[in-house]
């Protein structure tokens, strides 16, 4: 396992929450501009804090992410919770998508491909979001260098800016810029640059 992120660990471990328990804070602080009965896709969902979240308001949930561990634990934690989640595995380069939604998440993910993907990923989520729907993406940015355990997994921090110049053509309901420090069970502490924004699909 010392060849995998620090995340792959955690996740194998039912005892510990990897990132922190409940959605993340622009989740908690906006879902109540979101459509209700939606129909949410959460992308790189490790194990389920947003998706859970978003069913339990009563929206049907698509989620995955490219850790078998992360979704095994994720569906552990949704079955002991009694919430209905669609949890799959799979690798964000190769998620086709099907259906439009209301809502997409993708949290601390769309750094990690190659450029070439994850610009092709996002705008593939906006033509697959509804007019009325809404992106909620977070990302690491390039205001700080990679940590040094994350640095072989991340292949393109964001510019400055460049997350919501991909969407100028939406409603930004929500943008903040900034740094953070965090830490993970096993004493294993960041800081991180990070962009994130909510905006709403308009035409």
């Amino acid at each position: 396992m010392q060849d995998k992120p620090f995340w792959e660990q955690l996740y194998a471990d039912m005892a510990v929450s990897t990132f922190s328990k409940g959605p993340t804070v622009d989740v908690n602080e906006f879902y109540h501009v979101f459509p209700q009965n939606a129909q949410v896709l959460d992308v790189g969902c490790g194990e389920g804090r947003n998706s859970i979240f978003m069913a339990k308001l009563g929206n049907t949930v698509d989620a995955f992410d490219v850790s078998e561990n992360g979704i095994a634990k994720a569906k552990e934690i949704a079955r002991q919770m009694g919430v209905q989640v669609n949890f799959f595995v799979c690798d964000l380069g190769k998620f086709a998508f099907e259906k439009e939604y209301d809502v997409i998440l993708s949290h601390g993910v769309l750094h990690l491909p190659c450029k070439e993907v994850r610009d092709r990923f996002i705008a593939e989520m906006q033509s697959h979001t509804r007019v009325g729907g809404y992106n909620v993406v977070g990302i690491f940015i390039n205001r700080l260098p990679a940590t040094p355990d994350n640095a072989p997994y991340i292949h393109s921090l964001f510019d400055v800016g460049e997350l919501p110049e991909k969407y100028k053509d939406w409603e930004m309901v929500h943008h903040l810029e900034g740094t953070f420090k965090d830490s993970h069970p096993g004493d294993i502490h960041h800081e991180h640059a990070f962009e994130r924004i909510i905006a709403k699909r308009v035409v």
